[in-house]
Parts: structure tokens; C-alpha cells; sequence
């Protein structure tokens, strides 16, 4: 079964999904990215959005644990399949297994959701300077192409964008410039097109969103001494929590850092926050990076 046209400026309605069975979900459309695999944060949020399927309205998501297993192939259909692994008193968690109608076998996931609990909290701060206003930083498309021609060699970052997510980098000069690159990179994003209310729809988008530049930390801090060397990236793993319900359709502060890279894999570390400072979520991924030749 082939995947539908799609408003590629709507990710809600990239993550609409079909139900065919009991517990089983079937994907309308397809997202490609750059080298003709479906993006990553379509299967994220395609498969956080069928692990919501059937939880409690009053359990938001909290958490989801994912492994990529190979590139699906962004034509073809994608049948998800949950199954129920809790249901407690605050609890609720599921696992989403996914593979195409070919039989290509493409994620696994465990999803978890839960009871707003009244409880102590505390967040770390956002590293946005204040009064920083996103709306008036570069877009990709700002940033002087001889600056970005690095980046080809990183997989196609600097052509990589997408027509439903609004992208802006603060202080382009110093973030790509291999010199000054350090391992630290930030950003702000946010959905073309505003959402419907539903935290569990928020919380699928973000999950879309991010995919979105946070592997560049551990990438761009090697432009330096790649020389004409290219290399290989396919993401490997990826994790998400959700401190708190948010709307996913505000602007989002990213700051993703790499701790370690070695042996054709890089780790990187992203901290969400809103224009206030406040802390949304975590991210995670493990991305491999190897040379091509």
C-alpha cells in the first residue's frame, strides 16, 4: 500500500494514522528526507502518536525509548503495531513495534504516560540570552552560502530543511564556522501551522520536532579536521521526556551539546525550554557518524 499525498506544511496531518485492527495502526503518509529514507522525526512521531492511541485522557505522555532499525522507505505504508505493557494506578505504557507493508522491520519504542502528580518541581535555565527575539534571527536561507559549504560534507545539513518547521539560528558566524564550532549548538524552532488543542497531539509533534538538528553538535565540531572527507549519519537511537504538557506550536529554545563521540557513533544531549526560560523536555540521541570512503 502506497502512502497519500500530503500538506507538507501540516505535521498533524503527516501523523494521522489508519486503524486497521485491534491495536494496530497504519500510517497515511510519508515524509522523505535527503538521502530518499523517511525523516526520522516522522517515525517519532508517528509511533508516539499510536502508543496514545488508546491511553486515558488525563494520562499525558512523559517518555518514549526508540531505536531505529532501518531506514523505512518514505512510499510505502507503515503498520505500527501497540501493545499494552502497563496500566496502573499513575502509569500507563506501551510498546509500538513498526514495520512496512513490505515486512521491513524500521522501530521499536516503549511509550509512557502518566497522571499529572502534585509534586515539588525544578527545571534547569535556558542558555538564551534575554530578550533574545526568534523572528528576528537568521533563517537558513540568511545564512551566506559560502559559510554552510562545510556542511555538505555533514550529509547535506546545510540544504537539509522542511517547508512545516520554522528554523532560526542565533549567531550563524560563530555556530558554523569550523574555527569556533564547540561542540554546543542552539537554535529555535516552532511548526509552520498552529495546532489543535489535545496534549497528546502536542506531544506526537514535538516528538517530529525533534529529530530536528540535534545531532549537529557532535557533527559540526569535526568539520575542522575532516579535511574533504565526507561522512555517513543515520540516527541509531533516540529518547524524549516530557517534563511537563506543552503546546508544541510555540516557539522552542534547543540547545543540544555532545558529550562523546568514538568508534562511528556520537551522543547528543538536547534541553528544551520556551521563550520564558522555562524547562519542556529532554532529548537524547546516539547518531552513527562514520567516514564514507
Amino acid at each position: 500500500m502506497s502512502h497519500l499525498p500530503w500538506n507538507k506544511q501540516n505535521i498533524e496531518h503527516l501523523l494521522e494514522l489508519t486503524e486497521i485492527g485491534s491495536g494496530c495502526w497504519r500510517t497515511r503518509h510519508g515524509d522523505a528526507n535527503l538521502n530518499g529514507r523517511s525523516f526520522g522525526g516522522q517515525l517519532l512521531g508517528q509511533a508516539l502518536m499510536a502508543g496514545l492511541a488508546d491511553v486515558p485522557a488525563d494520562r499525558v505522555a512523559t517518555m518514549m525509548q526508540f531505536l531505529f532499525l532501518q531506514g523505512a522507505m518514505p512510499q510505502e505504508a507503515l503498520d505500527l503495531r501497540v501493545t499494552r505493557l502497563q496500566d496502573g494506578k499513575r502509569f500507563s505504557s506501551r510498546h509500538v513495534r513498526a514495520e512496512q507493508v513490505s515486512g521491513r522491520v524500521v522501530l521499536d519504542a516503549q511509550v509512557t504516560c502518566a497522571v499529572p502528580l502534585d509534586a515539588p518541581s525544578h527545571g534547569s535555565f535556558s542558555s538564551a540570552p534575554a530578550g533574545e527575539v526568534p523572528e528576528e534571527l537568521a533563517r537558513l536561507s540568511d545564512v551566506d552560502p559560502a559559510l554552510l559549504g562545510g556542511l555538505r560534507q555533514l550529509g547535506g545539513y546545510s540544504e537539509d530543511h522542511k517547508p512545516s518547521i520554522e528554523f532560526r539560528i542565533p549567531e550563524p558566524q560563530r555556530q558554523f564556522s569550523p574555527d569556533t564550532m564547540d561542540g554546543c549548538f542552539r537554535f529555535w524552532m516552532r511548526p509552520v501551522q498552529t495546532l489543535p488543542d489535545g496534549p497528546h497531539v502536542h506531544a506526537a509533534v514535538f516528538a517530529y520536532l525533534s529529530d530536528w538538528w540535534v545531532n549537529f553538535s557532535a557533527l559540526g565540531l569535526h568539520l575542522r579536521e575532516m579535511g574533504k572527507r565526507q561522512l555517513y549519519i543515520a540516527s541509531l537511537n533516540h529518547a524524549i521526556w516530557l517534563h511537563r504538557p506543552f503546546r508544541a506550536d510555540q516557539w522552542l529554545h534547543v540547545e543540544t551539546t555532545s558529550p562523546a563521540s568514538a568508534s562511528g557513533r556520537g551522543l547528543c544531549v538536547a534541553s528544551v525550554h520556551d521563550r520564558e526560560g522555562l524547562s519542556l523536555a529532554t532529548v537524547t540521541q546516539e547518531c552513527l557518524m562514520a567516514y564514507a570512503d
